[in-house]
């Protein structure tokens, strides 16, 4: 993996998961399969950890969701 893709696998290393990196990362995959350069077998590989980063963006930003509500109940139909 290149620059943005080594920094997000040594941030999914640690126990806190950076949202930014694997959110740069996945812009970064979404480059290289707009790339016709880019081969069949790798589009593939790309294409699943695009979808293993969207689905751990996704379970990050409901934790944070649920920190939020704990945090300002009276506002909870906000979230």
């Amino acid at each position: 993996m290149q620059g943005l893709g080594r920094k997000y696998m040594a941030a999914k290393k640690e126990e806190e998961f950076d949202l930014e990196a694997a959110l740069a990362r996945i812009e970064e995959i979404t480059a290289r399969l707009s790339s016709s350069e880019t081969s069949l077998k790798d589009s593939v590989k790309l294409y699943q950890e695009g979808m293993e980063l969207n689905r751990k963006c996704q379970e990050n930003l409901e934790g944070v969701e649920k920190q939020l509500q704990i945090l300002n109940p009276e506002n909870d139909d906000e979230f």
